[in-house]
């Protein structure tokens, strides 16, 4: 065979090709011819099917991209008279090859890692086209050392490769060898294996992506749930104890992980901090954001008794270390466990609502206040309130009040001062869970869109 029918210079015949000729020779009245056309037609389109089936069948099970490659190989070992089939990823920008699927006399052979690509497959590269040689030219390239022997295979006499084009791009190339005999392809088996790859190499391309899809989405979500633990390890495991009072809290992120987040700080002459913080933004961005507000808080808390220049320094550093330009709404409540009194310092943050013995709501004279990481020079609201014996003050942020329903509308204050008043009598912790299941069942049956954050303080 002379190289220019190696190469397949002369172009593939396609079984549609094969039909077009068999029409021709029934014209001129060449039965034989017309029907020898007609049997490679239906060949070729058989083998071509059974082909893309194997691909498909793979691809509708679910199969591993390994297990796909299995398929395809052994269909394409049990089509023609090769003792070794391999089927290779080719990298263009790295002119690297890696090999997904090798076999040589039945057994299955594992070639690691990604190799240079040979002079053989180069060619294929370059060209877009087949490519055969037989053992003198085989053994003249491995001497020269541009092709390579796996160790422990046998030198082919017959090497044939032929490229998986996507688009007009070689994106790898199919190659069968033969131990035995040189010119062991002929041109009907490299029109054959032409079409063959063609027709699969798309469907080979898309299984290949999605399965790289796959892996890159679970290792995503192994590092958000890496993330997630990391920021539950974060907030406060146990809720405050205290004679009198029973304290609890719940929040749950819209996604992985979250911006809002809560916390307890125990403070001097039986003062305790409450928090509760809303970053702008969801997921990852705000999570960080979120870890770095609580860990200045918790600094700044340490320094100084006063809430005011705790919030003013919270924000200074916050200014110096907000390259997003995030924000973050919060509410610093300092509890005295004493006397009830409740001294609430509120940065942009939706205010407290508290209700008495009875159930009626206390009033509380809302000021302006402004969220922290935006201005220098901001305004606080600073308003002191007692929670009264047989009461309760919630804490929460706007997850809960900006729930919206299937229409729209909010779920709103007026709904949380009803769900509080229906189940005050619950336990703080039954209340939380209590507020969390009348959001969900507003809001069904979309999904919630903000982090949910709440914290109930009950006086006995």
């Amino acid at each position: 065979m002379t190289r220019q029918a190696q190469q397949g210079e002369k172009g593939t015949l396609r079984p549609q090709d094969f039909h077009a000729q068999a029409l021709k020779a029934e014209a001129q009245g060449k039965w034989q011819t017309a029907a020898q056309l007609y049997a490679r037609a239906f060949e070729q389109r058989t083998a071509e099917l059974e082909l893309i089936n194997s691909v498909q069948a793979g691809l509708s099970a679910n199969l591993e991209m390994q297990a796909i490659y299995d398929l395809v190989g052994d269909k394409l070992r049990d089509t023609f008279n090769a003792q070794v089939v391999m089927i290779s990823q080719y990298d263009p920008h790295t002119e690297k090859i890696f090999h997904h699927y090798a076999i040589e006399r039945g057994q299955h052979l594992q070639v690691p890692g990604w190799r240079a690509i040979d002079s053989s497959r180069s060619e294929i590269a370059r060209t877009g086209k087949p490519f055969m040689i037989n053992l003198t030219e085989i053994i003249r390239v491995v001497e020269a050392g541009k092709m390579s022997v796996v160790p422990g295979t046998e030198l082919p006499k017959t090497w044939l490769g032929v490229p998986m084009l996507v688009g007009d791009q070689v994106r790898g190339i199919v190659s069968l060898q033969n131990l035995d005999k040189e010119n062991a392809f002929s041109k009907s088996d490299i029109e054959l294996l032409n079409t063959l790859t063609n027709s699969m190499s798309q469907s080979l391309e898309n299984a290949r992506l999605f399965s790289e899809t796959q892996r890159l989405l679970k290792l995503l979500e192994d590092e958000m749930e890496i993330a997630r633990q990391t920021q539950q390890s974060i907030l406060p495991s146990e809720f405050p104890r205290h004679k009198g009072y029973d304290i609890a809290a719940s929040i749950i992120p819209a996604r992985a992980v979250g911006g809002d987040f809560f916390d307890f700080i125990p403070l001097k002459k039986q003062r305790l901090a409450l928090v509760v913080g809303d970053v702008s933004d969801k997921g990852l961005p705000a999570a960080l954001f979120m870890a770095l507000t609580f860990s200045l808080l918790r600094a700044e808390a340490a320094r100084t008794a006063d809430a005011r220049q705790v919030l003013v320094n919270v924000n200074r550093d916050l200014l110096k270390m907000n390259a997003l330009g995030m924000f973050v709404t919060l509410l610093y409540c300092v509890l005295d466990l004493r006397t009830g009194v409740l001294e609430c310092t509120r940065a942009g943050h939706p205010q407290p609502i508290v209700l008495d013995s009875l159930g009626r709501k206390r009033l509380i004279n809302l000021q302006e206040g402004q969220a922290l990481g935006v201005l220098e020079n901001f305004v606080l609201d600073q308003q002191e309130i007692i929670i009264p014996q047989g009461g309760l003050a919630l804490l929460y942020s706007d997850g809960l009040s900006e729930a919206c329903d299937t229409r729209g509308k909010e779920f709103g204050t007026e709904h949380i001062l009803q769900e509080l008043l229906a189940h005050r009598h619950k336990n703080a912790k039954n209340l939380c869970a209590q507020l969390w299941n009348a959001v969900e069942q507003y809001s069904a049956p979309i999904p919630h869109q903000d982090d949910f954050t709440t914290i109930v303080i009950k006086r006995h």
